[in-house]
């Protein structure tokens, strides 16, 4: 079960890596980094469950606030299907359901943690 885990650290490493090109990396890099930390302590056994509970609030306070920026829904990728942002929705929409694949990672590693102590 703490393989999953190790995936979402995979997850997050590639999705700070992605954010390299964004318009402001300097924001997203290190809170996909924090997620890729967690999860990976979580994959080690020593995860701190205190901090996944305020990861949890916070990554799902996050993706609602970038939510509720948006204006109108047009989805996540461009008219011609390509990745490029061409709106500030759409980014608004890619932001608060990255931090939202965060929320649900912590809660899964929340779980995990708590299965690991159990069974000791």
């Amino acid at each position: 079960m703490k393989y999953i885990a190790l995936i979402f650290t995979l997850i997050f490493l590639l999705f700070a890596g992605w954010q390299y090109n964004d318009p402001d990396p300097i924001l997203w890099i290190p809170i996909y980094l924090i997620a890729a930390y967690a999860t990976f302590r979580t994959y080690q056994g020593k995860a701190n469950p205190e901090m996944l509970l305020v990861l949890i609030v916070l990554s799902f306070a996050g993706g609602m606030n970038s939510w509720n920026m948006m204006t109108s829904w047009e989805g996540f990728f461009s008219e011609g299907g390509g990745l490029s942002m061409k709106t500030m929705n759409q980014e608004l929409a890619r932001e608060a359901c990255g931090l939202w694949i965060g929320t649900i990672a912590f809660m899964i590693c929340w779980e995990i943690d708590r299965f690991q102590k159990v069974k000791r």
